[in-house]
Protein backbone atom coordinates (compact mmCIF):
# COMPACT_ATOMS: atom_id res chain seq x y z
CA UNK A 1 0.00 0.00 0.00
CA UNK A 2 2.71 2.21 0.84
CA UNK A 3 4.47 2.07 -2.50
CA UNK A 4 1.35 2.55 -4.50
CA UNK A 5 0.64 5.66 -3.03
CA UNK A 6 5.03 6.89 -3.24
CA UNK A 7 4.40 6.34 -6.62
CA UNK A 8 0.97 8.09 -7.27
CA UNK A 9 3.37 10.65 -5.23
CA UNK A 10 6.02 10.32 -7.93
CA UNK A 11 3.53 10.92 -10.32
CA UNK A 12 1.66 13.76 -9.44
CA UNK A 13 5.32 15.60 -8.76
CA UNK A 14 6.31 14.96 -12.04
CA UNK A 15 3.04 15.81 -13.76
CA UNK A 16 3.73 19.56 -11.57
CA UNK A 17 7.19 19.60 -12.61
CA UNK A 18 6.07 19.13 -16.72
CA UNK A 19 3.13 22.21 -15.79
CA UNK A 20 6.17 24.31 -14.42
CA UNK A 21 8.31 23.64 -17.83
CA UNK A 22 5.88 24.49 -20.03
CA UNK A 23 4.89 27.66 -18.79
CA UNK A 24 9.07 28.72 -18.42
CA UNK A 25 8.86 27.61 -21.94
CA UNK A 26 6.25 29.97 -22.79
CA UNK A 27 5.66 33.10 -20.38
CA UNK A 28 9.48 33.23 -18.69
CA UNK A 29 12.22 35.25 -19.75
CA UNK A 30 13.69 35.03 -23.27
CA UNK A 31 17.17 34.72 -23.86
CA UNK A 32 18.63 37.98 -25.77
CA UNK A 33 19.87 37.39 -28.92
CA UNK A 34 23.45 38.26 -28.99
CA UNK A 35 24.56 41.76 -31.05
CA UNK A 36 27.04 41.60 -33.33
CA UNK A 37 29.55 44.91 -32.61
CA UNK A 38 29.38 46.92 -35.60
CA UNK A 39 32.31 47.69 -37.78
CA UNK A 40 34.37 50.75 -37.66
CA UNK A 41 33.47 53.46 -40.42
CA UNK A 42 36.34 54.77 -42.21
CA UNK A 43 36.92 58.24 -41.93
CA UNK A 44 37.93 59.91 -44.77
CA UNK A 45 39.62 62.85 -44.58
CA UNK A 46 38.04 66.65 -44.45
CA UNK A 47 39.42 67.53 -47.91
CA UNK A 48 38.02 64.04 -49.21
CA UNK A 49 34.50 64.48 -47.94
CA UNK A 50 32.10 65.74 -51.18
CA UNK A 51 29.69 68.54 -50.39
CA UNK A 52 25.92 67.59 -50.58
CA UNK A 53 24.84 68.90 -54.44
CA UNK A 54 22.51 72.22 -54.18
CA UNK A 55 18.49 71.39 -54.53
CA UNK A 56 16.34 73.78 -56.30
CA UNK A 57 13.31 74.61 -54.34
CA UNK A 58 9.83 72.67 -55.74
CA UNK A 59 6.58 74.32 -55.55
CA UNK A 60 3.72 72.36 -54.20
CA UNK A 61 1.09 70.96 -56.55
CA UNK A 62 -2.07 73.12 -56.10
CA UNK A 63 -4.95 70.83 -56.15
CA UNK A 64 -8.45 72.36 -57.17
CA UNK A 65 -10.93 70.25 -54.41
CA UNK A 66 -13.72 72.02 -56.07
CA UNK A 67 -12.58 70.42 -59.51
CA UNK A 68 -11.38 67.36 -58.27
CA UNK A 69 -15.08 67.15 -56.24
CA UNK A 70 -16.89 67.50 -59.59
CA UNK A 71 -15.09 65.04 -61.74
CA UNK A 72 -15.71 62.51 -58.24
CA UNK A 73 -19.09 62.91 -57.20
CA UNK A 74 -20.62 63.63 -53.81
CA UNK A 75 -23.45 61.25 -52.18
CA UNK A 76 -26.64 63.12 -51.71
CA UNK A 77 -28.72 61.34 -48.31
CA UNK A 78 -32.76 61.24 -48.73
CA UNK A 79 -34.41 60.03 -45.81
CA UNK A 80 -38.68 59.38 -46.02
CA UNK A 81 -40.71 57.41 -43.46
CA UNK A 82 -39.94 54.29 -45.65
CA UNK A 83 -36.59 54.65 -47.30
CA UNK A 84 -33.10 55.82 -46.55
CA UNK A 85 -31.74 56.68 -50.08
CA UNK A 86 -28.34 57.72 -51.99
CA UNK A 87 -28.22 59.94 -54.94
CA UNK A 88 -24.69 60.41 -56.50
CA UNK A 89 -24.10 63.86 -58.40
CA UNK A 90 -22.18 62.05 -61.13
CA UNK A 91 -25.11 61.15 -63.17
CA UNK A 92 -27.61 61.76 -60.47
CA UNK A 93 -27.56 58.00 -60.49
CA UNK A 94 -29.84 56.21 -57.05
CA UNK A 95 -26.64 54.31 -56.03
CA UNK A 96 -28.36 52.93 -52.71
CA UNK A 97 -31.62 52.20 -51.77
CA UNK A 98 -32.69 51.02 -48.14
CA UNK A 99 -35.60 49.69 -47.10
CA UNK A 100 -36.63 51.02 -43.29
CA UNK A 101 -39.64 48.89 -42.58
CA UNK A 102 -37.98 45.57 -43.65
CA UNK A 103 -35.78 43.15 -42.15
CA UNK A 104 -32.76 40.77 -43.74
CA UNK A 105 -34.04 37.98 -41.26
CA UNK A 106 -36.51 37.76 -38.38
CA UNK A 107 -33.27 36.70 -36.06
CA UNK A 108 -31.84 40.44 -36.67
CA UNK A 109 -35.05 43.04 -36.77
CA UNK A 110 -32.39 45.92 -36.72
CA UNK A 111 -30.45 44.69 -39.89
CA UNK A 112 -32.48 46.40 -43.03
CA UNK A 113 -33.06 45.55 -46.51
CA UNK A 114 -30.61 46.93 -48.79
CA UNK A 115 -32.67 46.60 -51.79
CA UNK A 116 -30.43 48.48 -54.77
CA UNK A 117 -26.52 48.93 -54.00
CA UNK A 118 -23.29 49.98 -55.80
CA UNK A 119 -20.91 47.26 -54.09
CA UNK A 120 -19.14 44.65 -56.48
CA UNK A 121 -21.70 42.29 -55.09
CA UNK A 122 -25.16 42.40 -56.02
CA UNK A 123 -24.74 45.83 -57.70
CA UNK A 124 -27.80 47.63 -58.52
CA UNK A 125 -28.37 51.44 -59.69
CA UNK A 126 -30.55 53.15 -61.37
CA UNK A 127 -29.28 55.32 -63.87
CA UNK A 128 -31.26 58.34 -65.98
CA UNK A 129 -30.35 61.34 -68.34
CA UNK A 130 -31.08 63.00 -71.20
CA UNK A 131 -29.61 62.60 -74.99
CA UNK A 132 -29.40 65.42 -77.43
CA UNK A 133 -28.74 65.57 -81.25
CA UNK A 134 -25.91 67.46 -79.67
CA UNK A 135 -24.06 65.85 -76.81
CA UNK A 136 -23.02 69.13 -75.15
CA UNK A 137 -26.75 70.09 -74.72
CA UNK A 138 -27.72 67.09 -72.75
CA UNK A 139 -26.87 65.56 -69.71
CA UNK A 140 -26.17 61.90 -69.53
CA UNK A 141 -25.71 59.70 -66.65
CA UNK A 142 -22.04 60.42 -66.83
CA UNK A 143 -22.58 63.90 -66.34
CA UNK A 144 -21.98 65.46 -62.89
CA UNK A 145 -24.55 68.01 -61.00
CA UNK A 146 -24.74 69.96 -58.40
CA UNK A 147 -27.08 70.48 -55.69
CA UNK A 148 -28.18 72.78 -52.51
CA UNK A 149 -27.83 70.41 -49.96
CA UNK A 150 -25.80 67.12 -49.23
CA UNK A 151 -29.17 65.56 -47.78
CA UNK A 152 -33.02 65.60 -47.98
CA UNK A 153 -35.68 64.93 -44.99
CA UNK A 154 -39.22 64.32 -45.63
CA UNK A 155 -40.96 66.68 -42.17
CA UNK A 156 -43.54 65.90 -40.11
CA UNK A 157 -46.62 66.83 -41.78
CA UNK A 158 -45.52 66.96 -45.21
CA UNK A 159 -46.15 64.40 -48.11
CA UNK A 160 -43.58 64.81 -50.26
CA UNK A 161 -39.73 66.18 -50.51
CA UNK A 162 -37.83 67.27 -53.61
CA UNK A 163 -34.58 66.49 -54.56
CA UNK A 164 -33.12 69.23 -57.39
CA UNK A 165 -30.08 68.45 -59.02
CA UNK A 166 -28.89 71.19 -61.71
CA UNK A 167 -26.41 70.88 -64.67
CA UNK A 168 -25.46 73.83 -67.27
CA UNK A 169 -23.91 72.93 -70.55
CA UNK A 170 -20.99 74.90 -72.19
CA UNK A 171 -23.75 77.00 -74.49
CA UNK A 172 -26.00 77.90 -71.62
CA UNK A 173 -28.40 75.36 -71.77
CA UNK A 174 -29.19 74.26 -67.68
CA UNK A 175 -31.21 71.23 -66.66
CA UNK A 176 -32.70 70.08 -63.22
CA UNK A 177 -33.26 66.78 -62.33
CA UNK A 178 -35.83 66.47 -59.67
CA UNK A 179 -36.53 63.98 -58.04
CA UNK A 180 -39.77 63.39 -55.97
CA UNK A 181 -39.93 61.10 -53.18
CA UNK A 182 -43.80 60.04 -51.10
CA UNK A 183 -44.88 59.45 -47.76
CA UNK A 184 -45.25 55.65 -47.14
CA UNK A 185 -44.81 55.26 -51.00
CA UNK A 186 -41.96 53.02 -53.07
CA UNK A 187 -42.69 55.09 -55.83
CA UNK A 188 -39.82 57.62 -56.86
CA UNK A 189 -41.05 60.18 -59.36
CA UNK A 190 -38.36 62.20 -61.60
CA UNK A 191 -38.65 64.70 -64.16
CA UNK A 192 -36.10 66.91 -66.04
CA UNK A 193 -36.85 70.27 -66.72
CA UNK A 194 -34.80 72.01 -69.32
CA UNK A 195 -33.81 75.93 -70.02
CA UNK A 196 -32.77 76.49 -73.31
CA UNK A 197 -32.83 80.22 -73.76
CA UNK A 198 -33.59 81.81 -76.89
CA UNK A 199 -32.22 78.67 -78.97
CA UNK A 200 -34.24 75.43 -79.79
CA UNK A 201 -33.46 72.66 -77.79
CA UNK A 202 -34.79 68.79 -78.75
CA UNK A 203 -33.76 65.41 -76.88
CA UNK A 204 -35.35 62.53 -75.33
CA UNK A 205 -35.05 60.62 -71.89
CA UNK A 206 -33.90 57.41 -70.68
CA UNK A 207 -33.75 55.51 -67.38
CA UNK A 208 -32.33 52.33 -67.16
CA UNK A 209 -31.59 49.80 -64.09
CA UNK A 210 -27.66 48.16 -64.04
CA UNK A 211 -27.30 45.31 -62.04
CA UNK A 212 -25.82 42.33 -62.08
CA UNK A 213 -27.05 38.39 -61.41
CA UNK A 214 -28.00 38.45 -57.14
CA UNK A 215 -25.43 36.33 -55.30
CA UNK A 216 -26.19 32.81 -54.68
CA UNK A 217 -25.33 33.46 -50.61
CA UNK A 218 -28.90 34.87 -49.39
CA UNK A 219 -30.64 32.07 -51.34
CA UNK A 220 -33.11 30.23 -48.98
CA UNK A 221 -33.00 26.54 -49.58
CA UNK A 222 -36.28 26.01 -48.75
CA UNK A 223 -38.35 29.35 -50.05
CA UNK A 224 -37.16 30.63 -53.93
CA UNK A 225 -37.99 34.00 -54.84
CA UNK A 226 -37.94 35.14 -58.75
CA UNK A 227 -35.51 38.09 -59.45
CA UNK A 228 -35.06 39.31 -62.53
CA UNK A 229 -37.08 41.34 -65.28
CA UNK A 230 -41.15 41.61 -65.84
CA UNK A 231 -43.07 43.24 -68.50
CA UNK A 232 -46.56 44.06 -67.64
CA UNK A 233 -48.72 46.62 -69.98
CA UNK A 234 -52.37 46.09 -71.13
CA UNK A 235 -51.65 43.06 -72.83
CA UNK A 236 -48.87 41.44 -71.46
CA UNK A 237 -49.87 41.37 -67.24
CA UNK A 238 -46.58 39.62 -65.88
CA UNK A 239 -44.38 38.33 -68.63
CA UNK A 240 -40.83 37.31 -66.61
CA UNK A 241 -37.66 38.09 -68.63
CA UNK A 242 -34.61 35.73 -67.04
CA UNK A 243 -31.33 37.37 -66.79
CA UNK A 244 -29.91 34.39 -69.01
CA UNK A 245 -31.97 35.27 -71.57
CA UNK A 246 -31.17 39.35 -71.58
CA UNK A 247 -27.31 37.67 -71.26
CA UNK A 248 -28.28 35.42 -74.61
CA UNK A 249 -30.38 37.77 -77.30
CA UNK A 250 -31.29 41.12 -77.50
CA UNK A 251 -35.06 41.69 -76.42
CA UNK A 252 -37.23 44.51 -77.51
CA UNK A 253 -40.73 45.27 -75.87
CA UNK A 254 -43.03 47.96 -76.64
CA UNK A 255 -44.50 48.89 -73.35
CA UNK A 256 -47.42 51.32 -73.00
CA UNK A 257 -46.26 54.88 -75.43
CA UNK A 258 -42.64 54.12 -74.51
CA UNK A 259 -39.88 51.39 -75.59
CA UNK A 260 -38.10 48.74 -73.53
CA UNK A 261 -34.85 47.89 -74.90
CA UNK A 262 -32.76 44.94 -72.83
CA UNK A 263 -28.92 44.44 -74.31
CA UNK A 264 -29.72 45.82 -77.54
CA UNK A 265 -27.61 47.76 -79.64
CA UNK A 266 -30.31 50.13 -81.64
CA UNK A 267 -30.97 53.08 -80.61
CA UNK A 268 -34.88 52.70 -80.55
CA UNK A 269 -38.33 50.84 -81.45
CA UNK A 270 -39.72 51.03 -84.47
Amino acid sequence: MENQRLLLYFTLFFIIYLLWAECQTDYGPKPEAPVAPAAPQEQLPAAEVPEAPAVAPVEADVVDAGSAEKQRGRRIRVLTDVLDVEIDTRGGDIRRVLLRSYARTAEQPEDKLVLMTDSEVNYFVAQSGLVSVNADRAPTHNAVFSAENPSYRLAEGEDSVSVPLSWTGPDGVSVTKIYTFHRSSYVVDLEHAVKAGDADWSGSQYMQLVRTPPSEEDKSAFIHTYTGGVIFNNDIKYEKIEFDDIAEQNLKETVGVGCLNLNSRDKGCE
